[in-house]
């Protein structure tokens, strides 16, 4: 892993000005975000182990996970919200997920 730069760059400034007629480009920034973290689950216990990379996505989850809440707070479409609540879920697991495995390592050590 060099840069930490898999997630897109949430805005909620950004997702609160698009109009109605925007709709698709706002669940397709939602779905590519939900592969991406659903993606890292998958081959986290893969990658090769760099505590200082692994808190770096932590904490940049952590932020996306605000931005990602506001944008669910403001939405008032259904299927948005329901596409924004599962990126939250899976936000927060891979976060949990990262902490397990960081504490794994310092164990194992």
């Amino acid at each position: 892993m060099s840069e930490l730069h898999y997630m897109p760059l949430l805005n909620a400034k950004y997702f609160k000005s698009l109009n109605s007629l925007a709709n698709l480009e706002i669940e397709n920034a939602i779905k590519i975000s939900l592969m991406m973290v659903t993606g890292f689950r998958e081959i986290l216990d893969e990658l090769n182990f760099d505590e200082e990379k692994l808190r770096t996505l932590q904490f940049n989850l952590d932020d996306n996970y605000e931005v990602v809440e506001e944008i669910f707070k403001n939405s008032e479409d259904a299927k948005t919200k329901k596409i924004l609540d599962e990126l939250l879920t899976q936000m927060s697991k891979l976060e949990m997920e990262i902490g397990d495995l960081i504490l794994e390592h310092r164990h194992a050590s």
